[in-house]
């Protein structure tokens, strides 16, 4: 099923564009920081709860059901494969021959990932339920002409912290060994970091140009359109008596291209409707000079939300800084050593 906006007024849906589109962003790194197993969980379930109190559970959960056997096959590969030096071995999958040995490192490891998959595949859900795909392509397309230096210099700091947090947290023996005093350390850091946010604030002020960011709308809007028009032909087909599942793979080719050439022209068709529709209105003059009816502000609950999620990526940072990132294998290690 297409992941489509679904209209509604719940939190996530009163939140700017940008801060959905900076929480995948930030989800996806979270989620490659945090290796513990229950700690993944927990976040989780908190994103999946999010997302009930956006759309509707059923919903949700049929488009999230077609994805855990590709997720289980995921985390069976890391629990059959995943056998470090000095791991904890369990038992073999083929006894006779010693073959596939199953570790306890390997399980642990193997639940994490499951849930580390669906964690960034729901953050993309939700983006895309509670956004409606104009104001989503505006949040990385829409530029005002006037800058606020103010407000830049404030971002470029704000964000220079969070690179030198991030930086003492992750390569501390990188950072020990630089041949200077404390204060020195420091500040070579702090310089390097604020020099690393200035790039990055500027090179995201300028956005997408504004015809990839017609492109992405129109992407956006084709998907929902593109599966009803795939429906509607396969239920045509079978009207005229095809069986579009056959088990003989030579009929399922021929089912499949009876599928998929009227789908084809019929995209063909729409995408030149489209281009001719978009050229009619004059999209190619002056697009330098063009000027936008939407306006994306922050709002409180934005940078809540946002200052939520950078926490969440430094508590992360932390536990593995201080040794107990994995504090489930842990305690499942010492519980068996006694």
């Amino acid at each position: 099923m297409a992941i489509e906006y679904q209209k509604g007024n719940s939190y996530l849906h009163r939140l700017d564009a940008r801060t959905k589109i900076l929480m995948f962003a930030i989800a996806s790194v979270v989620v490659v920081v945090i290796i513990d197993p229950v700690i993944m969980g927990i976040l989780f379930l908190l994103l999946y709860w999010m997302g009930t109190k956006t759309v509707d559970r059923q919903y949700l959960n049929k488009n999230l059901r077609v994805l855990v056997v590709i997720f289980l096959t995921f985390s069976m590969f890391q629990i059959l494969f995943f056998t470090p030096s000095n791991s904890h071995f369990l038992f073999y999958l083929v006894p006779g021959k010693q073959w596939v040995p199953v570790t306890v490192e390997g399980i642990i490891r193997g639940v994490a990932v499951f849930f580390r998959f669906f964690s960034v595949v729901l953050s993309v859900h939700l983006m895309l339920y509670s956004t409606p795909p104009v104001n989503l392509v505006l949040g990385i397309t829409r530029r005002t002409e006037t800058r606020d230096l103010l407000k830049e210099a404030g971002a470029i700091v704000m964000i220079g912290i969070l690179f030198t947090v991030i930086a003492f947290l992750s390569w501390p023996d990188e950072i020990q060994n630089i041949p200077l005093g404390l204060e020195l350390k420091v500040l070579v850091v702090s310089l390097a970091a604020l020099g690393l946010a200035f790039v990055f604030q500027r090179v995201a002020a300028r956005g997408l140009p504004p015809e990839m960011g017609v492109a992405l709308t129109l992407g956006f809007a084709t998907v929902g359109i593109l599966s009803q028009q795939t429906q509607k032909i396969t239920d045509a087909q079978k009207a005229r008596g095809y069986d579009v599942q056959p088990k003989n793979i030579i009929q399922r080719v021929r089912v499949l291209t009876a599928l998929l050439i009227p789908i084809f022209l019929a995209t063909l068709e729409r995408s030149q409707d489209i281009s001719i529709a978009i050229m009619a209105r004059g999209f190619d003059y002056n697009i330098a000079a063009r000027t936008y009816r939407r306006q994306l502000t922050f709002t409180a609950d934005d940078y809540i939300f946002l200052l939520f999620m950078v926490a969440l990526l430094i508590a992360g940072m932390a536990l593995n800084y201080l040794g107990i990132g994995n504090i489930t294998e842990q305690l499942v290690l010492a519980w068996m050593g006694n």
